[in-house]
């Protein structure tokens, strides 16, 4: 892919996204099955369904656009994934395990919470506002889901040291 302007740089960026988004789709059930706790287990079973929601937000985005996605990998999410993975093989505890889940849940929040806000602003700037609202959806469901993470880390944290 030749990128030659703001508007190839925003049609790349969408297609990062796009396959962030389908990865974390299939990472996040993995992380709930690994979860010890119910509550975190039901969050991210809950952002997985949301995830699914995301990426079909963004086709519709790709059909405004008038494109067909472009296979990109978003290194960024594999990285995560390849994090996670490489934690499984230390043989953690459950509870260490869920923690790490939880941490590793908050850092691709955090990252779609940017990548969106960069997706709105050029949007904007490239007049593609009927793109806006889907990527403010997607917005606001990633800051929920960081929010829930961290009640979810806050409350285990303290149960852990609780028993300390």
């Amino acid at each position: 892919m030749t990128i030659q302007s703001a508007q190839d740089l925003f049609f790349y960026d969408l297609c990062g996204m796009y396959d962030a988004e389908l990865k974390l789709a299939q990472v996040l059930p993995t992380l709930a099955q690994e979860s010890q706790d119910a509550q975190t287990r039901d969050a991210f079973l809950e952002h997985q369904q949301e995830t699914v929601h995301h990426a079909q937000n963004l086709e519709q985005c790709f059909q405004i656009l008038g494109r067909s996605p472009v296979k990109l990998e978003n290194h960024a999410v594999a990285g995560l994934k390849e994090d996670h993975d490489t934690f499984v093989q230390q043989k953690p505890s459950p509870q260490a395990l869920t923690m790490f889940d939880i941490g590793a849940g908050s850092k691709s929040e955090y990252l779609e919470i940017s990548a969106y806000r960069g997706l709105i602003d050029s949007a904007n700037l490239l007049g593609l506002q009927s793109c806006v609202p889907l990527f403010q959806q997607n917005l606001q469901q990633e800051e929920a889901a960081a929010r829930k993470l961290a009640t979810c880390a806050q409350r285990l944290g303290q149960e852990q040291v609780g028993r300390v």
